[in-house]
């Protein structure tokens, strides 16, 4: 029966056999070689034995059976440096890996958003993505602009990203160039209203005022993170990939992820689809039941496999649990 096929990355780990085949043949082809000797006339049972054939016999074989060692131990030695050359190789992705993930937790620890510092900020950010997804939803409507979900996940994250300002507002128009201008026009200038950014701090419990953009936070957050997954991801050593990205997933909260995921949606972040790293890896897996608004925000489950989400392999149990046996 063949195995299930899955689009996550799996490590099967090699039998011994395959790990000491060469040893292994090594050593039967040995033995089986050394034991033809006694296939000789000199040996089998006669009346009589050749005692200078035997003798001559003996010398061939003492020299013949010393090549044999003296190969086997070439065999060995060369299968001892290969090991060591694999585990130093190792060795030395687990030192630039922990490196990379320390440099991660520091990157974070050190993100700061007035009074909000820390994971605490992507708690901040989904609230403010979603008043900007409110007003892109409204503006749109107001234009007779019609967006399929993922369309305003995309335009308001630009907004999220590059923000309103003198300098904002122009990387936004051009981020935002392949739509129709009118609606970009009325958008920025939405964002841009004093009043509504006034309201949205006040009843969002904001500490400062939003809607000026994270451009210098979140580039550089997530170009590392990417750097970091890839290098796992680039590795050709025989190790447990999908172990190592866990870890690094580890780190993420569930806003981070589902910040990750949103800007995954974009051409900002769409390499992480591109390279298949949200899929392998069940990278935003943690992402909870219903996150997102399946109506007014994005149907998340129509993007991923049916087994991805961690509460989907908890529904699975719990429904084989409540299985009559």
């Amino acid at each position: 029966m063949s195995e299930k096929k899955t689009p996550y990355e799996t490590y099967k780990k090699q039998s011994w056999f395959n790990q000491n085949m060469i040893e292994t043949l090594i050593i039967l082809g040995g033995l089986i070689t050394i034991n033809l000797i006694f296939f000789a006339d000199v040996y089998r049972e006669t009346d009589t034995l050749n005692i200078e054939g035997a003798a001559h016999l003996g010398d061939f074989v003492g020299g013949f059976i010393g090549s044999i060692f003296t190969l086997v131990s070439i065999v060995l030695l060369y299968s001892t440096l290969k090991d060591q050359r694999t585990s130093s190789s190792i060795e030395k992705f687990e030192t630039k890996y922990f490196e990379l993930v320390k440099m991660h937790r520091d990157n974070v620890s050190e993100m700061g958003l007035k009074e909000h510092l820390g994971k605490k900020i992507f708690v901040i950010l989904i609230r403010e993505f979603r008043e900007i997804l409110k007003i892109t939803l409204k503006i749109s409507k107001e234009c007779n602009q019609s967006f399929e979900q993922k369309e305003l996940f995309v335009i308001s994250y630009y907004a999220l990203f590059f923000g309103v300002g003198p300098n904002s507002s122009r990387m936004l128009k051009a981020a935002l160039i392949d739509y129709d201008i009118d609606f970009v026009n009325r958008f920025e200038k939405a964002l841009n209203n004093s009043e509504t950014k006034k309201s949205i701090k006040e009843n969002r419990n904001l500490k400062y005022v939003p809607f000026e953009g994270h451009q210098s936070r979140l580039g550089h957050y997530y170009r590392h993170l990417y750097q970091t997954v890839c290098y796992v991801d680039n590795q050709t050593s025989k190790i447990d990939k999908y172990e190592y990205v866990k870890t690094i997933r580890a780190q993420l909260t569930t806003h981070e992820q589902a910040l990750l995921f949103i800007n995954s949606l974009t051409p900002i972040g769409k390499v992480w689809w591109d390279k298949g790293l949200l899929l392998r890896y069940r990278f935003v897996q943690n992402i909870p039941y219903r996150f997102f608004d399946e109506e007014t925000e994005i149907e998340m489950l129509k993007l991923f496999p049916e087994d991805y989400f961690e509460w989907q392999e908890n529904n699975s149990e719990t429904k084989d649990k409540l299985q009559p046996s």
